[in-house]
């Protein structure tokens, strides 16, 4: 399909963003509920912690088809549809009155939010007009940074004055608003009736991605390592290495990964694994540092997180136009830098810092993300041809569900080591003043990476 004018892009880019929000922000807002799910179904904590791990699952089980989906049956279809089961999952896990229904509608849930991301990503990639990408990309960036922020926020300030079926009760009403944008503003995409799924692919692929994740989700529970987990982690490693040569092969892939071949893409694909890393695992230890030595109750914690939504978003915007205008080193090398300045803040946090210190650190941090996000994701899509964009944005997506369980899963367990065997206030300011310096090296290596990239942004349309 040939791009469309800004005026029709628009309202199909806020569509889809509405979507993705939805999808991102129940990845979030069940840290908060967790406890409060044990509680009203009168189970284990591990078994609770199974209503997280499974939607990722799912979502990572989904996602290879993701691109095979839209090209067979058009992504308009499918992104509607998705919407439609992600809302009808919402509302039976908002009913759910035992863990075994609510584990199974975060399944459904989290099947129908796989394909929403990476076909959403798609659509607007393909019709944004090249000279506007910057701009109206960075909207679709907006959830990716929001939700880590708001979905805590949001969901403790509900549960506190509710309870934690509201939290599935709020997405049924937006949900429906969205199938009824998707429906009459997304524009019609070509289909392709002769497209085929690579059978081998797509049979190896569910012991790839979801198996490494649930190894890494597993480690992120105990913080050791034991014989399953190690076990299960090298069973994904070679299923992986398996489905590379599978897929490398294939005349019809799953996952475009022939895109690796091409420096620009790698390049783009790192830099936002490495702003990933930085944002999320910031997001877990800034408000346990609130909580455990600033003494801030949990809703106090999530409104002073807010800070660094606000300038994300400012952020993001300032970021879009500068790719558009100055290529994508006019906006991450300004915010890498941004990020590390933040980053380096936290290094330094006491026992009695302020929360004006800590306030003024999100507004950089924010500032910064917004800054890289979307357009190192954009000046990696834009380096691949059109025609394979609904096979390479799974792959993006893919990818980066893996990134984020790993950086929680290791900080967590790198804190967790930091703690151990100590109970002064002080010692465990420097587990966190050392959990912010292996950030550090990550953000520092973002700046680094950015200098290599291409002054232009790259074009292969």
């Amino acid at each position: 399909m040939a791009e469309l004018k800004l005026s029709k892009v628009l309202p199909s880019v806020l569509t889809i963003s509405i979507g993705m929000l939805l999808v991102m922000m129940d990845t979030t807002v069940m840290n908060i509920a967790i406890p409060h799910i044990k509680s009203s179904f009168h189970i284990a904590l591990n078994t609770a912690q199974w209503s997280v791990t499974v939607y990722t699952l799912a979502m990572a089980l989904v996602i290879p088809f993701a691109g095979f989906l839209a090209d067979k049956y058009s992504p308009k279809r499918i992104f509607s549809l998705a919407l439609v089961f992600f809302t009808i999952a919402s509302l039976l896990i908002a009913i759910s009155t035992s863990i075994e229904q609510l584990i199974l509608y975060r399944i459904i849930q989290g099947l129908a939010g796989g394909v929403i991301g990476p076909i959403g990503i798609a659509m607007s990639f393909k019709t944004i007009p090249m000279e506007h990408r910057g701009k109206m990309m960075s909207i679709l960036g907006l959830p990716m940074l929001l939700a880590p922020a708001l979905g805590p926020t949001l969901s403790g300030w509900i549960i506190e004055h509710y309870d934690w079926h509201v939290v599935f009760y709020i997405n049924i009403p937006i949900g429906i608003i969205a199938v009824i944008m998707s429906l009459t503003l997304l524009p019609y995409f070509e289909t392709n009736p002769t497209a085929r799924i690579d059978w081998l692919g797509g049979l190896i692929s569910p012991f790839t991605f979801p198996v490494i994740i649930y190894a890494i989700h597993e480690y992120s529970l105990h913080y050791q390592f034991d014989i399953k987990i190690i076990t299960t982690f090298m069973f994904g490693i070679i299923m992986l290495a398996l489905f590379v040569i599978v897929e490398l092969k294939s005349k019809n892939p799953l996952l475009y990964l022939t895109g690796f071949k091409t420096p620009e893409f790698t390049k783009g694909l790192i830099l936002m694994w490495l702003n990933q890393i930085a944002i999320f695992s910031s997001m877990l230890l800034v408000p346990l540092y609130l909580q455990s030595i600033g003494n801030y109750s949990s809703q106090t914690a999530g409104m002073i997180m807010v800070s660094q939504a606000i300038t994300s978003f400012i952020g993001m915007t300032v970021g879009g136009q500068l790719f558009d205008k100055f290529g994508t080193k006019s906006a991450a090398l300004p915010g890498f830098l941004l990020t590390t300045i933040s980053i380096v803040m936290f290094t330094q946090l006491k026992e009695h810092t302020s929360s004006f210190y800590i306030i003024v650190g999100l507004l950089i941090l924010g500032l910064g993300q917004g800054l890289v996000n979307m357009q190192v994701n954009n000046h990696a899509l834009k380096s691949m041809p059109p025609q394979v964009m609904n096979r390479v944005t799974p792959l993006s997506n893919e990818m980066l569900q893996v990134v984020n369980s790993f950086a929680i899963a290791f900080i967590t367990a790198f804190f967790a080591s930091q703690t151990k065997g100590k109970s002064s206030t002080l010692e465990v300011v420097h587990a966190f003043n050392n959990s912010f310096y292996i950030l550090l090296v990550c953000t520092v290596i973002g700046f680094v990476l950015t200098l290599f990239l291409k002054q232009k942004n790259p074009n292969h349309s």
